[in-house]
């Protein structure tokens, strides 16, 4: 196995372990570059269409979605603080259940980032799929329940408080969402709603940012 460079720094850059570490870093970016062209062009539209902020497409104000755009970033934040704690615990052969916690956790944020910031149920499954959006929340509803049945005693050690507010929070988004969808009139729907799902993510952030940190102290302590 070739061994990568420790830093990437003006005197190792030509050596093969950093050819290689960059290779890893920027061959994947080139190649999804290559399929956007690729797609644009099939499609017979402009490359900007893709990668261009939607804001300067439509020439909307630098505020609009705004809060939407915000909760982007702490799925995000949580997201990555769950991968890489995984992947300490799991390089240092840590409990498995603790690893797999992190990673189960990551893949689940994962998901409703990519859910949010593509608009999968909202608009992806629904109107190009054919598909009913309902089968998220199916598929959310299970995720939570499985969590707590695999690792309820980690949970129950942790901050669980603020766990349970964010599916609280995020149940109730749900919910709010089903009743426009049917035609209920609410006072500020939309307010209730993506407030709800923003103060849901705040505290799914905070929860595991928490979690990771404590799970990081105490095995630095051990070591």
């Amino acid at each position: 196995m070739t061994k990568t460079a420790d830093n990437i720094t003006f005197s190792s850059l030509f050596t093969k372990g950093s050819f290689i570490l960059l290779l890893e870093i920027f061959v994947p970016g080139v190649l999804f570059l290559g399929l956007l062209v690729l797609f644009t062009r099939l499609g017979g539209f402009h490359f900007e269409i893709l990668s261009r902020d939607p804001i300067q497409l439509l020439n909307g104000k630098f505020y609009f979605g705004l809060l939407s755009n915000t909760g982007i970033v702490f799925w995000c934040g949580a997201a990555s603080i769950l991968f890489f704690t995984a992947k300490l615990s799991f390089a240092q052969s840590r409990p498995k259940k603790r690893s797999s916690f992190f990673i189960v956790s990551g893949l689940l944020t994962l998901l409703m980032l990519i859910d949010d910031l593509f608009l999968l149920h909202d608009v992806i499954f629904p109107d190009y799929l054919n598909i009913d959006e309902k089968i998220f929340y199916v598929i959310y509803g299970l995720s939570v329940i499985l969590i707590f049945y695999f690792y309820f005693q980690i949970i129950m050690k942790s901050d669980y408080i603020l766990l349970l507010l964010a599916f609280g929070l995020l149940a109730i988004t749900a919910f709010v969402d089903v009743l426009i969808a049917i035609g209920i009139d609410l006072p500020y729907p939309y307010a209730i709603e993506d407030g709800c799902k923003f103060l849901g993510i705040i505290s799914w952030f905070i929860y595991f940012t928490r979690t990771c940190y404590k799970y990081i102290k105490h095995v630095e302590s051990l070591d």
